[in-house]
C-alpha cells in the first residue's frame, strides 16, 4: 500500500519542509557556536523549509478555498522534484561545488511551476476567499526574488542583498502569512473575520508599501525604505487587530480554542515587534529572528497542526466514515505534546534574542522542531 504521505502531493512538500527545518536548526546551533554557514542556514530555512511547507499548504489550501480542483496536476508533481532538487543545488552552490548558475535556474523552474500551477487553478475559482489576492501578490515576489538573486549572483544586475532578502521574506513569506492567516484564524477559533474590508485594505496597503521599500533598498534611500516599512508596519498592525477582535467574538461553538490559533497568537507579538525592530533598526539579527522564527516558523507549526492531520484523515479515513469506528483528526496528534512544543517554541524565540542566552534558545528551539517533527510523523502511523 502506498503511504498517504507519498499519494498526497501536500503532504510531500510539507514532509520535505520539515525535514529540512531539522537540518537548517542544527546548521544555526553551529552557526551560534562561532562556524560560519549563515547563507547554508539561511537558505535551507527560507528555500527549504518555509518555502517548501507554504507550496504544499497553497497546494491544498487553494483549491478548498476557491471550491475547484488543482490543475495542471502533472506539472505540480514536477515542481515538487524541481524545488527540492533546487534546494539541495543551492546548497552545493555554497559549499562550491557547483556554479550559482546552475542550481539558482533549477530553483527557479520550480517556482515558476508552482505559480503557474496555482496560477491557472485560480482561474476556475467558483468561491471567493480573502487569501487569494494575497497569495496572488505574494507568488509574484517569490519568483520576482528568485530571479532577483540569479541575475544578482550571475553580475546581470546591481545586486543588494537586502532587496533579495526582502522580496522573500516580507514578500513572498510574509505576504503569504497574511493571506493564510486571513483565511485559517477565523476558521480554526470558529469565529467570523470582524472585518473582511480591513482584510483588503490590507492587501492594498501593502501593495504601496513593498514596491516603495524595495525601491529604497535597491537605491539606497533610507527615506523609502523608512516609508516602506512603516506602510509595512501599519498593515501588520492592522492584520493583528482584526485576527485579535475576531478572537474578542464569542465563538461559534463551546469548543477548547484550537491548538493552531495558540500557535498564531504569539506568533503575531513576535511578528509585530519584528517589523518595529526593523523600522527602528536594530541588529539584523535580531530582526530576522523575530519574524522568521517568532512570526512565521510559529505561524508555520501551528497551521500545520491543522493541516497535516487533516490531509491525512481525508486520505485514510474519509472513505470509511460510517462504515467502521474512524478515529477524529484530533485524536492523529499528540495534544499535550503540542502544548509543549508552543512553550518551548515562545521560550525557545526569546532566549534566541538574548545575547547571553542565546545557544539556550536555539537548542530549545531545536528540541522543540524536533519534537514537532517527530509528531507529525506520528500522524501517519496513528
Amino acid at each position: 500500500m502506498v503511504p498517504v504521505v507519498w499519494k498526497s502531493l501536500p503532504l510531500r512538500f510539507i514532509y520535505s519542509g520539515l525535514f529540512y527545518l531539522i537540518i537548517a536548526s542544527a546548521i544555526g546551533l553551529l552557526n551560534l557556536a562561532g562556524y560560519s554557514l549563515k547563507p547554508v542556514h539561511s537558505h535551507l530555512m527560507l528555500a527549504g523549509f518555509v518555502s517548501l511547507v507554504i507550496i504544499g499548504s497553497m497546494y491544498q489550501l487553494v483549491p478548498t478555498v476557491t471550491g475547484t480542483e488543482l490543475k495542471l496536476k502533472n506539472l505540480a508533481e514536477l515542481s515538487f522534484y524541481l524545488t527540492n532538487l533546487g534546494v539541495l543545488l543551492l546548497i552545493a552552490s555554497f559549499f562550491g561545488m557547483i556554479p550559482f548558475y546552475i542550481s539558482g535556474p533549477a530553483y527557479l523552474l520550480g517556482t515558476l511551476a508552482f505559480g503557474m500551477v496555482v496560477f491557472v487553478t485560480l482561474t476556475d475559482m467558483k468561491l471567493k476567499s480573502i487569501a487569494v489576492p494575497f497569495f496572488g501578490l505574494a507568488i509574484a515576489l517569490y519568483m520576482a526574488g528568485t530571479v532577483y538573486g540569479i541575475l544578482g549572483m550571475s553580475g546581470k544586475i546591481p545586486f543588494r542583498i537586502s532587496v533579495h532578502n526582502h522580496l522573500l521574506t516580507a514578500g513572498w513569506v510574509g505576504v503569504t502569512t497574511f493571506g493564510g492567516l486571513y483565511e485559517l484564524f477565523p476558521m480554526l477559533s470558529l469565529r467570523k473575520l470582524r472585518s473582511v474590508k480591513l482584510a483588503y485594505i490590507t492587501f492594498i496597503i501593502l501593495l504601496i508599501s513593498l514596491p516603495i521599500m524595495l525601491y529604497g533598498f535597491q537605491n539606497s534611500a533610507s527615506a523609502m525604505v523608512t516609508y516602506g516599512g512603516a506602510g509595512y508596519a501599519l498593515a501588520f498592525l492592522l492584520l493583528s487587530a482584526n485576527l485579535m477582535l475576531t478572537l474578542a467574538r464569542e465563538s461559534e461553538t463551546p469548543a477548547p480554542l484550537d491548538i493552531s490559533v495558540k500557535f498564531f497568537v504569539p506568533a503575531l507579538l513576535f511578528g509585530m515587534a519584528g517589523v518595529f525592530a526593523g523600522l527602528l533598526n536594530a541588529d539584523s539579527f535580531t530582526h530576522s529572528h523575530l519574524m522568521l522564527v517568532g512570526w512565521i516558523t510559529l505561524t508555520i507549526i501551528g497551521a500545520a497542526y491543522h493541516i497535516i492531520p487533516m490531509i491525512t484523515w481525508m486520505e485514510k479515513y474519509s472513505m470509511k466514515l460510517g462504515a467502521e469506528d474512524v478515529p477524529m483528526i484530533a485524536d492523529l496528534f499528540n495534544l499535550k505534546l503540542g502544548e509543549v512544543i508552543l512553550v518551548l517554541s515562545v521560550l525557545g524565540t526569546v532566549l534566541l534574542l538574548v545575547p547571553g542566552t542565546k545557544m539556550v534558545g536555539g537548542i530549545l528551539l531545536f528540541g522543540a522542531f524536533l519534537a514537532f517533527t517527530y509528531d507529525m510523523v506520528m500522524v501517519q502511523r496513528r
